[in-house]
């Protein structure tokens, strides 16, 4: 999400504590001035930005958004642009005194005569500039902040369980929040007694798209932490193991807390004898016996609470996933593919139209088998030829991976890309339907000792440059910054004319088209050969993943071995260390 080159700079604020919500303003969290933009006193901008101040102040007393931008001067002479954006569960009260601090005592202080800065604080940012940014979706700059405490337990699951919340709750419902806020909280049970707590918010004038494509892309920066938040100019995401916003603000109830039992409606005091002046004694058989009583009573209530919390979490858990399908499911083009010349109903192909144009996947219309299931020829009532790809029932690949390369490719047009028709999705059927392209997968014709020689040098040569271009495109022209992590001779196929297409988007990952950094995953996935080392060993990828992968298949394309089956004389192994060596 974030170009952080800037992190450095500002690598003393990057620290963590564990901050509670109080009554009181919170501290000033972070901040970031330009050096490079100064104002004089006296100045023309600086009466402005002291106007542009008090404006603010006084707007957070009476607007109950808690989000306000103006702008103070003339445009074309030492105008001052600024807004505040308040966390989306606050009152008035704590909006205004979170304004008030900052304009009147910590910007003037943090940014002394700097005509750009931002101050982030728990419960508010605000932000000030001598040029114009209410129209963009700004990431950078930004900081990034953790909890460095330890996690009990599975650190993956945590991270697991966190990712889900951010990516499928929190990120659609606050895009899907109005011009009036998008704001939203959460929580999942990632064990019996510990929920751990979600916030993301953007400001209000993003659209949909910027504001999911804004929290989401912030997940890549947590790393196995338990907790921590990226504080962005336009949106925030923060998560703790411990509430930290009003809680009256989740969706949904909080699992249940043990806490004593009411003692039963017939119980009565038991009698104690007395002494011989009347006095009341207890013997000790009824002291043993209140013990023994009460650990049993205990230990009983102890396993109904841990056998009701369970089932809770069971059923909860069962819910989180209906519901994060469903969510997947209703978003799938409003969010990614919004603001296109087409709609979701236009890319919806019916399944009975599929069944009748590959006459019901018949094996005399295969055209392959993948890692995800077989892929099909199919003649629609037009004549028009396609190719269907049915996801297996035991595929690897779930609904996120389908909806993935749905959102990609429907986005993607280039000449050395496969070109996405449609899509079919039912309970029983995962269906995506391509455009028909003849000579099959690249694969068939380099290892193939027959077809290679249609291969002649001056078509290998045009197959390498197009596979280059598609990868130029989706590295750098086109919307989105897609890194493919699954490049191999059998995701290329070939057309009437041997122009190379990429095809198999199902493991790509999405990002914005600034973004340059490298990431990190938990799942490895793609085909080892083809994989850069850093990505199969640590889960770290980028751009240069795909650059490696490249690499491997020129090598395949010249040679006509595959990289990861090599049958040569000498010490190489595999077709890198021949490469390597020779």
């Amino acid at each position: 999400m974030y170009q952080i080159n800037w992190l450095l700079a500002f690598l003393p604020m990057v620290i963590i504590t564990t901050i509670h919500q109080t009554t009181t303003v919170s501290a000033q969290f972070a901040h970031t001035c330009k050096n490079d933009t100064m104002f004089t006193n006296g100045s023309t901008y600086q009466t402005n930005l002291n106007t542009l101040f008090r404006a603010l102040a006084s707007n957070a007393t009476n607007n109950p958004s808690g989000f306000y931008r103006t702008t103070v001067g003339n445009p074309s002479i030492e105008a001052v642009y600024g807004e505040y954006l308040c966390r989306g569960d606050l009152n008035i009260s704590s909006c205004h005194q979170c304004v008030d601090t900052a304009t009147t005592t910590d910007i003037p202080r943090l940014c002394p005569n700097k005509k750009v800065g931002i101050v982030w604080y728990d419960k508010c940012l605000v932000r000030y500039s001598n040029s114009s940014f209410f129209n963009n979706m700004d990431e950078s700059p930004a900081m990034i902040a953790w909890n460095y405490a330890n996690i009990i337990g599975d650190k993956s699951r945590y991270l697991d369980a966190v990712t889900n919340m951010i990516s499928n709750v929190l990120a659609v419902r606050a895009a899907e929040g109005g011009s009036f806020q998008k704001f939203a909280t959460d929580f999942v049970n990632y064990s019996a007694i510990q929920p751990i707590y979600g916030l993301g918010q953007c400001t209000p004038n993003l659209n949909a798209n910027d504001c999911y494509e804004c929290l989401n892309s912030s997940i890549q920066y947590f790393h196995q932490k338990p907790g921590g938040r990226v504080l962005a100019p336009s949106c925030i995401v923060r998560f703790e193991a411990y509430p930290f916003f009003n809680l009256s603000y989740l969706p949904q109830a909080l699992p249940p807390s043990p806490s004593p039992l009411p003692a039963p409606s017939d119980s009565k005091p038991i009698p104690l004898p007395s002494d011989s002046n009347g006095k009341k004694k207890i013997s000790t058989k009824v002291i043993v016996a209140i013990i023994i009583a009460a650990v049993l009573v205990f230990s009983v209530a102890l396993c109904l609470i841990c056998t009701c919390v369970c089932l809770r979490k069971n059923k909860a858990r069962k819910a989180d996933v209906s519901t994060h399908a469903e969510i997947h499911k209703n978003n799938m083009i409003r969010l990614f593919i919004a603001n296109q010349d087409f709609t979701a109903e236009s890319l919806q192909y019916d399944l009975a139209t599929l069944l009748n144009a590959t006459n019901n996947f018949s094996d005399e219309n295969k055209l392959g088998e993948g890692g995800f299931g077989g892929v099909y020829k199919g003649t629609l009532s037009n004549e028009k030829l396609i190719a269907v790809k049915r996801l297996s029932a035991s595929s690897s690949q779930g609904i996120q991976e389908f909806k993935t390369e749905v959102l990609v490719v429907a986005k993607l047009q280039h000449r050395n890309l496969v070109r996405l028709l449609g899509f079919c999705y039912t309970e029983q059927e995962k269906l995506l339907v391509y455009e028909y392209v003849r000579n099959k997968s690249l694969d068939n014709f380099i290892f193939d000792h027959e077809n290679r020689q249609l291969l002649n040098w001056e078509r290998r040569y045009n197959i390498i440059r197009g596979i280059a271009r598609g990868l130029l495109y989706l590295h750098h022209d086109s919307q989105l910054r897609i890194i493919h992590r699954d490049l191999k001779a059998s995701n290329i196929l070939l057309d009437d004319e041997m122009n190379p297409k990429i095809s198999d988007f199902g493991t790509s990952r999405i990002f914005g088209v600034d973004h340059s950094q490298s990431n990190y995953t938990n799942i490895v996935v793609g085909t080892y050969g083809y994989m850069a080392p850093e990505y199969a060993l640590q889960g770290q990828f980028s751009i240069k993943s795909d650059a490696y992968s490249f690499g491997v298949l020129v090598l395949e394309i010249i040679s006509g071995r595959k990289a990861s089956i090599f049958n040569q004389a000498g010490d190489a192994e595999d077709l890198l260390s021949y490469a390597s060596t020779s």
